[in-house]
């Protein structure tokens, strides 16, 4: 049983993704995809360490981009901070 499936957990554990298909319909790039989006986000937070939300959590909005179905953040604002020491 999920808890909180609209909430951003990234400690939770035991999750099957289905952005990337399921079954015979699989991504055949799902894990260069998260490859690439682990490498990315650890990049940002190490050169980042106290980026924050620039807006309360309940001034995200979530839309439909493609119109049925897919599931995204309407946009991301950020702070960056000051940058870690190179």
């Amino acid at each position: 049983m999920r808890v909180n499936p609209d909430k951003f957990d990234i400690t939770r554990a035991g999750t099957s993704h289905l952005a990337f298909g399921h079954g015979i319909h699989h991504c055949l790039g799902a894990r260069l995809a998260r490859l690439e989006g682990t490498i990315a986000l650890t990049a940002l937070h190490g050169r980042f360490p106290a980026m924050r939300l620039a807006v309360p959590r309940s001034a995200l909005r979530w839309g439909h981009g493609d119109g049925l179905v897919l599931r995204s953040l309407s946009e991301l604002p950020v702070v960056l901070g000051s940058p870690s020491p190179a």
